[in-house]
């Protein structure tokens, strides 16, 4: 299955690990993935909350280059670019034709399924208890995401649950980590990211697995910071889902590039066999 490929911002730069991740467990199971040429920002980060017009024209850009591939599917690992593009997809298809937009949750989960994500495991994830983190924006919201629960989405447990882990259940899967202040108002995301911390915690959880680039950046950077405030020591790391998928189908641990991980997964992973 051949699928238009929109990175966004975050892929070139501090989530360098996502995108490879992604690419090659895409190949592994069978998807091409041809990156959009030219491809702008999609405007997630501050251009919608400045000018809904200057938003939708980003995203309409792109969505029309995607046309010009002839590819009727656009993939996106980043939640914030899904829903930017969802939307303008949205829009465009009132006035006409619009590919179709799938955050790669959503790509892996329906297109692919689980059954055949389990076929291409060659190393289980057998005994790591994963706390799937979906955060605020790969469901939401539900008339624009168009996939799993917005409250108690199950997509990516399945998914890492297919690879041989074990998912937990807890209280804030969908909460939010409180990105959008990641810059602004700092002690939010302490307290919000702490929220998230203590949850997983609660619940018996070795790791965080997640499908969002600023729910990664903020948990796995900040994670010292509201130990610290918090006087407790979670020392979880924080995967990209990915990355996890890349480990159960043989690839090494630099090849999915998990020394970046500034909480170092390396130990739980060795006490588990998985390296």
């Amino acid at each position: 299955m051949i699928v238009a490929y929109y990175p966004g911002c975050s892929l070139e730069g501090v989530a360098r690990e996502y995108d490879r991740s992604a690419r090659l467990v895409c190949e592994r199971l069978g998807f091409g993935l041809q990156e959009v040429p030219d491809w702008n920002c999609c405007g997630a980060t501050a251009a919608h909350s400045l000018d809904h017009e200057l938003t939708r024209g980003l995203s309409a850009r792109n969505l029309a280059t995607v046309g010009r591939m002839n590819l009727a599917t656009v993939t996106t690992p980043c939640p914030g670019c899904s829903i930017r593009l969802k939307g303008a997809a949205m829009e465009a298809k009132k006035e006409g034709g619009a590919p179709e937009v799938m955050h790669l949750l959503q790509l892996l989960t329906e297109a692919a399924g689980t059954e055949k994500i389990a076929s291409s495991v060659i190393k289980p994830l057998g005994g790591l208890r994963l706390a799937a983190y979906y955060g605020c924006l790969v469901t939401r919201p539900r008339a624009v995401a168009r996939f799993d629960d917005p409250e108690q989405p199950r997509s990516m447990d399945r998914l890492l649950q297919a690879l041989g882990a074990e998912t937990v259940d807890w209280s804030h899967k969908a909460e939010c980590c409180g990105g959008a202040f990641a810059a602004s108002e700092t002690s939010i995301v302490v307290d919000l990211g702490g929220q998230v911390l203590e949850a997983a915690h609660q619940a018996g959880a070795e790791a965080l697995a997640v499908a969002c680039p600023m729910c990664q950046v903020n948990i796995d950077t900040r994670q010292r910071e509201v130990e610290s405030t918090r006087g407790v020591r979670y020392d979880l790391p924080v995967f990209y889902f990915t990355q996890l998928m890349g480990l159960a189908y043989g690839f090494t641990h630099r090849a999915m590039g998990l020394k970046r991980l500034l909480v170092n997964p390396l130990p739980l992973l060795k006490r588990k066999g998985i390296l």
